[in-house]
């Protein structure tokens, strides 16, 4: 098992350094596709977004695809963040915090020049880790889902 994998596991919402941004997707995709989604406690359509997307977030690792939700609040509020998540019945999917006081990592990690930052935001990656799709702010699930099917073959 992967090391950040087992620390997601084992800790409620690990904190990982903003060094760390490159290596997310290879290290949460491990050969399988891959659902990043950013969000904040503190971010107002992400609390609007949460809801629609809950069902479709919670019946993807059944799917064979890993999904990661990344919150990019400060360390000292990650509590602010595990409540969110567990309000929204999201608790139990592999969450952690991102301590990225500066975007840029971040942005050039996910490889999607046109993301400045903005949350919510949900990026598609094949098992090979590339960038399929880019949902910048809210996303509908029914366009997830239509890009999940171009992954079936």
């Amino acid at each position: 098992m992967p090391a950040l994998l087992a620390a997601i596991l084992l800790a409620a919402l690990p904190v990982r350094p903003i060094a760390e941004a490159p290596k997310l997707i290879h290290d949460l995709g491990h050969g399988k596709p891959l659902l990043l989604h950013f969000f904040a406690s503190w971010c107002g359509a992400c609390r609007e977004e949460f809801p629609r997307l809950r069902s479709l977030l919670l019946k993807l690792p059944a799917r064979g695809v890993e999904v990661a939700l990344v919150t990019i609040d400060r360390p000292e509020d990650s509590a602010k963040a595990e409540e969110m998540l567990k309000a929204f019945h999201l608790g139990k999917l592999p969450a952690l915090l991102l301590d990225a006081p500066d975007p840029d990592p971040v942005v050039r990690a996910v490889g999607e020049p046109k993301w400045e930052g903005t949350l919510p935001a949900t990026f598609l990656y094949d098992a090979r880790g590339k960038l399929l799709r880019s949902f910048i702010g809210n996303a509908e699930p029914a366009a997830i889902e239509a890009e999940l099917r171009k992954l079936s073959p």
